[in-house]
């Protein structure tokens, strides 16, 4: 990352931390706990996490930070929407599993079209290789083939599938909050030699498409946390976006 963006993001990250955690961070620490232990100690996610980290594209801000928060916050939204009625342990922990997975998995063919579908077929192979049912497998690529935005989702045949497909979609969908602004942002301006003027004339649209996705949050818990983390995404990028007119929009010139 050249040393302009490395400065501008640090900014942004310094101007995101002003603002309060969203509420969704502070009500489920105790999921979000377990799933990021699960992350970092599973020998089946140890395994995948090399496997997949190649393959990732760091530079369009989809690589394995991206990856790894959707991972963790998708296994921790189905620990959320499995609490209210009592489950089996085992079983609430094997679905977290099989979150954790879709996670690291979904971005796999995000610099292609169709990313969404393609990612599904080409997760599978790498699926077959772990120690994971038939069922299992099918689960997870359909999760993946349902996360893609503003299209509609093809509904999954087991209630099980549905949650963690409705949870792996909600997980990503919260990176358009803090995380397109101190993550995501730079490293697509880095990628694409962007420069900060042309950066300011693209803010208005992106903020349009954050606003598009509050509405489309899938589970409860998303739906009633998700728009919050939105939210503060855009008024973080609005700051953002002032601080960077004021410093390298026309006005500035004339300094």
């Amino acid at each position: 990352m050249n040393k302009l963006v490395l400065r501008l993001q640090r900014e942004a990250e310094l101007i995101a931390s002003r603002y309060p955690c969203p509420s969704f961070y502070v009500q489920f620490k105790a999921p979000l706990a377990l799933a990021r232990k699960m992350f970092f100690s599973h020998p089946l996610v140890l395994e995948l996490r090399e496997r997949v980290r190649p393959r990732l594209q760091e530079g369009l801000g989809h690589g394995m930070h991206h990856s790894t928060r959707v991972s963790i916050e998708s296994a921790a939204l189905i620990s959320v929407e499995l609490t209210a009625e009592p489950q089996n342990a085992g079983r609430v922990e094997r679905l977290m599993l099989l979150g954790l997975v879709a996670g690291l998995l979904h971005d796999i063919s995000r610099g292609q079209e169709n990313h969404a579908e393609v990612g599904a077929r080409a997760a599978a192979p790498l699926l077959i290789e772990l120690d994971l049912a038939d069922e299992e497998i099918d689960c997870v690529c359909q999760a993946i083939r349902n996360h893609e935005a503003f299209v509609t989702p093809t509904t999954c045949r087991r209630p099980s599938f549905q949650l963690i497909s409705d949870c792996l979609y909600d997980a990503d969908k919260f990176r358009w909050g803090p995380d397109n602004f101190t993550h995501t942002l730079w490293c697509m301006m880095n990628h694409f030699e962007l420069t900060p003027e042309q950066l300011i004339s693209r803010f208005p649209w992106g903020v349009t498409g954050m606003l598009r996705i509050a509405d489309t949050f899938r589970t409860a818990t998303g739906r009633q946390f998700g728009p919050e983390i939105i939210e503060t995404g855009i008024e973080i990028g609005k700051e953002i976006y002032r601080y960077l007119v004021q410093n390298f929009g026309e006005a500035s010139h004339g300094k």
